[in-house]
């Protein structure tokens, strides 16, 4: 389970929906809100706000078109609500309503219910609600529906799962620690007003969540439960293919089962941010290597005027990177690499917060004094110049955002639709976020003049900080001083150069949608001197919009660590160059990326107006801008951050990493990479930039609605200004064709541990040993996260999971652990992998093709977004496979994999390990223990010496 109780943006107010009856003589148990709610034009949805008999409000979606059923239910009661003595109780009360209940009281239940329908499941407690959701087959709706609903009208809460859920919640928040949001939430809530709820640690522990003296757990959790968990203050959301009145049934049949206790919920009438609590310097070190500035400023909770967006138009000119902004002119100072502005009304209920976040170079942390003076010369060159013309952009961008969404209905689709019940009038629950209808001067110039350094805490986020204390729990070395320079005090316009944002002139004026007149050919030869292939979308037609991938392929361009970290560099530098375009087109509704791809792949999505122009905009950047020294030696620190963020990722993503290295072509280590780094001159970027751009083979693939004669006449226009000898050949794949027995070792500089382990056996083809690794991890995680998460408490990440290493897949098993070592993990993975064994021999026919049907279904879903659409195509267009039926052969295979194959490919895999074993374990920072590792596999020194001795087997 997730939890975003720090840094979330949830908001609440009290909202009374108008309700009517639903026939005038005939009592009904539901009664529907006569308010309309505002939706697309284009939206054919049908939606209906009820209200049950037990006071809870549901929303109805029915969707004729929806590839799953979601739901979602939520409460206004989160951390600001946890007793004193009982610190993180929302949070663990949220895990506990889970672990069974009085008509399912097994409690992993619902999570092998979902597992057999295609589904999963999340719950997340933030400071002011609690939310549970779901997603599943559509013909599974109702039974896990009853199950969620059962869960919150009759949990169990029984006792005896106390102690695993303590140690879960433990868990989950000693894994966090390396998280430097819940880093500055912890400091956040130290350093403010102590007698504010917001100031208590809101995710809980072993130490806060115990039995004290005048505080016993169970009869905290079972008062909490009792007191807060009333359907008079709950909000649902129901989404999926069947009509509004069987939805409505079934709100009543399952939500109308949860008891309305007349529950009011009580605010505090404290101050978070007191005036003795601003004006502050705030240092603190990080635990990842980044060097963070954050302007945290005191607002009031304004969240009934959300319509009028003024904050949003702040934020809007804040972030904005056209020429000589504050954005621009710091980058090419050499000062930042990122500006942004955000603000969050309820971030401690009764009040917020609103916050500018700047990403620092090594020069701007050396000079934050003067990235803070502009920032405050800016703010008061907006308060001066408050207009009309960029409160109207912002208002058409966000209603062309609403007209043509690109929304994946998903299960955080319906958290958030609930999240906006709870605060939003009935008539704003789809559109709250894109409404922009009063341009409110006075309150924008009026904001804008409360944000002085006297009203600001100014975080310093960087290693190295001065730091005098250390954070509760999260180990945060912390420091707070006044405020005293004058300069921050008295700051006045200084720079003559800065300006207010140009309009954006990428914003779209047409919206054409081309006629579908010719497509390519879906079985496409691939050719060392290019491909072009452009499909009409199937599913989107109506909507003005395409995506296209440009690649630059070659055979040099990644093939060496000194031509990685070059590509690296150059990319990084060009969107430097590019980061006002980028925003444009962004605000415009046109994203575009740049990522290696054998070469420079060019990514754009949006509407089609302007698309192939932005693609060869990027282009034009990357083969023209200046590169010069300065510019190198920030690029270099840059990529020696990044290297850096590598090496401090949480313990189970660094298990992870020796797996995706091996897919991978020519894979580097990183340490490898820094080496060549110090030796990069900048001839050698130079001259790599040149090559690049003439020395390689375009391929490019587009889908939506462009004619196919602009997508091909843009396509031919780069292939014709680029070297026509230059051939481009597919890089060979790794297959598993003998035994092979294999330890990766790495240091965390968390405390966790963390072990993957990974079978793939030999002998079987792409297809089949893809098809065979995903069902079959779709059948057992269920099994392993309840043993070894639920039932032993070995940690808070387990999975399991589909091993995939080139041409070749298995199944892996992989836990973070705060408690156990490599070896103690791999002994208890050791002693469950019979019982998986026996679970899937006594699996009924009946269950196995429940759990195939539901990975069939799962694959035959039709996209949610145009993007989606993309992806299916882009999965084969990215590994050379032109003729785009990877899918329909994984189908066909599945459709004719029998339980005894299943059975047998986890046998040869796990049992008899009759391929690769691949152990990556990862020893955590712990030096008053004995860290014990994995014994009797074969080390090797990391995935690039692996992946080159099974390239040559």
């Amino acid at each position: 389970m997730k939890n975003k109780y720090l840094f979330l943006v949830v908001y609440f107010i009290g909202v009374l929906f108008s309700v009517s009856t639903v026939y005038a003589n005939e009592v009904k148990p539901y009664t529907v809100s006569n308010e309309t709610i505002n939706k697309s034009e284009r939206d054919d949805r049908q939606y209906q706000l009820i209200t049950l008999a037990n006071q809870m409000k549901v929303l109805l979606i029915s969707d004729s078109h929806a590839v799953k059923s979601l739901a979602s239910l939520a409460l206004p009661v989160g951390s600001l609500h946890d007793p004193k003595l009982q610190q993180g109780l929302a949070h663990y009360t949220e895990h506990m309503v889970l672990m069974g209940s009085k008509k399912y009281p097994e409690p992993s239940s619902f999570s092998e219910y979902l597992a057999q329908h295609s589904g999963s499941y999340n719950a997340s407690t933030a400071a002011y609600r609690t939310a549970f959701y779901f997603e599943v087959e559509n013909n599974a709706f109702n039974g896990a529906l009853d199950r969620l609903a059962d869960a919150i009208a009759e949990p169990l809460l029984n006792e005896i799962n106390a102690d695993k859920e303590r140690n879960a919640v433990n868990a989950e928040l000693t894994m966090a620690r390396s998280n430097d949001g819940f880093r500055i939430g912890q400091v956040d809530s130290e350093t403010m007003n102590q007698e504010h709820p917001a100031a208590m640690f809101s995710g809980g522990n072993l130490e806060t969540l115990s039995d004290k003296p005048n505080s016993k757990l169970q009869t905290g959790l079972e008062s909490f439960y009792n007191n807060n968990y009333s359907a008079n203050i709950m909000v649902g959301v129901l989404y999926s293919d069947k009509s509004l009145p069987q939805l409505a049934e079934l709100a009543v049949d399952t939500f109308g089962k949860i008891k309305n206790k007349s529950v009011v919920v009580e605010q505090t009438s404290q101050v978070a941010l007191t005036p003795d609590t601003l004006g502050k310097w705030i240092y603190m070190q990080p635990a990842q290597p980044k060097k963070i500035l954050y302007l945290q400023f005191s607002i009031e909770n304004n969240l009934a005027k959300f319509a009028d967006k003024s904050d949003e138009y702040i934020s809007y000119m804040i972030s904005n990177r056209s020429q000589n902004t504050l954005f621009d002119l710091l980058q090419k100072q050499g000062l930042i690499e990122s500006i942004s502005a955000s603000s969050d009304p309820i971030r401690y209920g009764n009040s917020g917060v609103f916050g500018i976040y700047v990403t620092l170079t090594d020069r701007g942390l050396a000079e934050k004094e003067q990235v803070i003076n502009a920032i405050f010369n800016y703010l008061q060159l907006l308060e001066n110049n408050v207009d009309s013309r960029y409160y109207d952009e912002l208002h058409n961008v966000l209603a062309l955002d609403f007209k043509y969404p690109d929304i994946t209905r998903d299960m955080s689709y319906v958290e958030d639709l609930s999240d906006k019940m709870l605060f939003y009038p009935a008539q704003h629950i789809l559109d709250a976020d894109n409404v922009a209808t009063h341009f409110d001067k006075k309150a924008i110039e009026e904001r804008l003049a409360s944000l002085k350094p006297n009203k600001a805490r100014i975080w310093v986020i960087a290693p190295n900080q001065p730091a005098d204390k250390v954070a509760y729990f999260v180990d945060a070395p912390y420091q707070i001083e006044n405020i005293s320079q004058p300069e921050l005090l008295a700051a006045k316009i200084v720079d003559s150069q800065l300006q207010l944002p140009s309009l954006n002139r990428y914003i779209p004026t047409e919206f054409i949608i081309p006629e579908a007149t010719a497509a390519s050919n879906k079985n496409g030869q691939f050719n060392s001197h290019g491909n072009h292939f452009h499909f009409f979308s199937d599913y989107f037609a109506d909507e003005p919009k395409a995506v296209i991938a440009l690649s630059l392929r070659n055979d040099w361009a990644l093939s060496t660590g000194k031509n990685q970290v070059l590509f690296n560099l150059l990319d990084y530098l060009a969107n430097r160059e590019l980061a006002t375009f980028r925003f444009q087109t962004a605000v415009a509704g046109i994203n575009v990326s740049t990522q290696a791809d054998s070469g420079l792949m060019i990514q754009a999505s949006g509407f089609n107006q302007h698309l192939t122009d932005v693609v060869g905009d990027v282009i034009n950047t990357y083969r023209e801008f200046d590169i010069n020294q300065e510019k190198l030696d920030l690029a270099k620190s840059w990529y020696l951050e990044q290297l850096a963020t590598a090496d401090h990722a949480r313990s189970y993503q660094l298990a992870l990493q020796p797996v995706n290295a091996l897919s991978t072509a020519h894979y580097v280590e990183r340490e490898q990479r820094r080496d060549e780094l110090s030796s990069i001159s900048l001839d050698d970027l130079i001259q790599y930039r040149d090559k690049l751009m003439v020395h390689s083979v375009p391929y490019m693939l587009s889908v939506g609605n462009l004619p196919y004669s602009q997508s091909y006449d843009f396509y031919k226009n780069v292939k014709d200004n680029l070297d026509a000898t230059t051939s481009y050949t597919t890089d060979k794949q790794i297959q598993i064709a003998q035994d092979r027995d294999v330890l990766i070792s790495q240091n965390a500089n968390s405390t966790d541990n963390a072990l993957l382990m990974g079978f793939v056996p030999k002998g079987y083809d792409k297809t089949t040993s893809r098809v065979a690794s995903y069902l079959l991890y779709k059948i057992i995680s269920p099994w392993f996260y309840d043993q070894l998460r639920s039932q032993e408490q070995l940690g808070y990440a387990v999975f399991s999971l589909p091993v995939n290493i080139g041409d070749s897949s298995g199944i892996g098993f992989l836990i973070q652990s705060n408690q156990y070592d490599p070896a103690y993990l791999n002994g208890r993975y050791k002693a469950f992998y019979p019982t998986i064994l026996a679970k899937l021999n006594a699996l009924s026919n009946s269950e196995f093709e429940q759990y195939r049907k539901a990975v069939i279904d799962e694959m035959l879903m039709p996209p949610q977004t145009l993007n989606e659409e993309f992806a299916s195509y882009f999965v084969d267009y990215s590994n050379d496979l032109f003729s785009f039926d990877s899918r329909e052969q994984k189908i066909a295979r599945l459709s004719l994999l029998k339980k005894a194959e299943l059975i047998e490919f986890y046998q040869k895999a796990v049992i008899d390990q009759d391929g690769l074993v691949l152990a990556s374990q990862v020893l955590g920072n712990q030096p008053n223990n004995t860290v014990n590792s994995v014994t009797g596999l074969t080390q090797y020194q990391g995935a690039q010496d692996l992946q080159n001795r099974l390239l040559t087997d």
